[in-house]
């Protein structure tokens, strides 16, 4: 197993831009293969959203902010998890 990371794919995405800087891009090609042993035919967008589900799963930080924000927006926990399992997924085109 080259990677730790479960993929999961979507049925609708968003296409989404961002800027990395070179060495970072280089590594995350480097993940994205390692990936791809354990998982024939994932993409980028497969493995940037595991990536990203795991960071802000495992965030200590942005859950506490997380939760004040539902408390002072009024955001009730089944629309989060209702948004979080849905299967419009973003997805991140890396230029």
């Amino acid at each position: 197993m080259a990677i730790d990371l479960k993929l999961n794919v979507a049925n609708e995405f968003v296409t989404r831009r961002y800027k990395l800087p070179k060495g970072l891009s280089a590594e995350l090609d480097l993940y994205i293969k390692a990936a791809q042993e354990n998982a024939p035919g994932a993409d980028e967008s497969d493995v940037l959203q595991a990536i990203l589900e795991r960071h802000l799963k495992k965030d200590r930080g942005f859950r506490a902010w997380l939760q004040d924000f539902k408390k002072t927006n009024k955001v009730a926990d089944a629309e989060v998890s209702k948004a979080k399992t849905a299967d419009k997924v973003e997805a991140v085109e890396v230029v």
